[in-house]
């Protein structure tokens, strides 16, 4: 039949052979590299690690497994922080890189006793928790008699008993008498404060933490505030136990250093000039100036937008109405104006 035509062809047979040596071979790497891919051959005894402390077993056995920790549970009488459980078993053989499942004992958390901060000040009542190793939650204040006196104790809503044992970083409730004059007090200026200081100097100034926003991804060390709301001002002030919201930055985003330099530069020269006896008027303008600098600024790291602030000029809206009484050599110019390029010299 001339369908089969081609089975007395010798160059069919040819091609069949080719075409069979190509999958041969084909199947053969293949599976060689799988081989070499998956390390068969190459098995771990995965070793007894109950009763171990799991730090340890994590960085004596790293270069050969993957562990992961699926809970931590109180065990009475095992060591803690220590491999209660652990899969796959002791023994069992597995390659290079395997998870391994573990479940530990609980560290129990370090417990110390409660000052008594009662009828304490509230600066010293601070001090107290720190040295204790606790913290400040918050600040409630109630009518008592004597301003910024602690009058209670608390854990969220529970009073909490002087030497009663508490765990160790515990955050307390402070209840604070508000006294029988005046009820506000200033406003710190914020801005340039670290992350980690910013609540205590918030709760030192008599007031509580609000929202707190991250502007910038960053690690803690490097955040500073950058705005707050209520905003600074001399002389400002809020009632007792205000919410105070702050705003972070990154110190690779926004020059705080040079921040702090000019309020610090303003501060002396504000308190020179007051010694000086200027006018009331005049060190207000100055004040005035430095803020108007100081709120406007970028502080940007670029050399452009460095350029642009120094650029900045504040003037007097209503020169008419204001004596002034420069000591005008103080200065690189003699208008009703200050050069901010004075205050930017490097």
């Amino acid at each position: 039949m001339k369908a089969f035509r081609f089975l007395k062809d010798k160059w069919f047979y040819i091609s069949l052979i080719i075409m069979v040596l190509v999958v041969i071979a084909v199947f053969e790497f293949t599976f060689t590299r799988l081989d070499k891919f998956t390390r068969h051959g190459k098995e771990f005894l995965v070793p007894d690690m109950v009763g171990m402390n799991y730090d340890d077993a994590e960085e004596l056995y790293k270069d050969e497994f993957t562990f992961i920790l699926l809970d931590s549970i109180y065990v009475k009488g095992f060591p803690e922080g220590a491999v209660y459980q652990q899969n796959p078993a002791p023994g069992a053989k597995v390659k290079n890189g395997r998870n391994i499942y573990i479940i530990r004992t609980s560290i129990a958390p370090e417990v110390v006793a409660m000052p008594n901060l009662r009828n304490l000040s509230l600066r010293q009542a601070m001090v107290s928790l720190n040295i204790a190793g606790l913290k400040v939650d918050k600040l409630e204040f109630v009518d008592y008699f004597a301003r910024n006196a602690i009058v209670e104790q608390k854990i969220k809503d529970e009073v909490i008993e002087p030497r009663e044992d508490v765990v160790k970083g515990s955050a307390i409730t402070l209840v604070v008498g508000l006294g029988t004059g005046n009820k506000n007090t200033i406003l710190p200026d914020l801005v340039g404060v670290s992350v980690t200081e910013v609540k205590n100097v918030i709760n030192n100034a008599s007031l509580n933490i609000g929202t707190e926003i991250f502007i910038d991804n960053d690690e803690v060390e490097h955040l500073y505030v950058s705005r707050m709301d209520p905003e600074f001002a001399p002389d400002a002030k809020v009632p007792l136990g205000s919410l105070v919201n702050v705003w972070y930055r990154s110190d690779s985003n926004f020059d705080f250093k040079w921040y702090n330099n000019e309020k610090l530069r303003r501060d002396s020269i504000v308190e020179a000039w007051r010694l000086k006896k200027y006018s009331a008027d005049t060190i207000r303008y100055v004040i005035d100036s430095f803020d108007f600098i100081l709120k406007n600024r970028s502080f940007s790291y670029d050399s452009l937008e460095r350029i642009k602030d120094k650029e900045m000029v504040f003037r007097v809206k209503d020169t008419a109405s204001v004596e002034i009484n420069f000591d005008f050599s103080d200065f690189e110019n003699n208008d009703y104006e200050i050069d901010t390029t004075y205050f930017y010299d490097e």
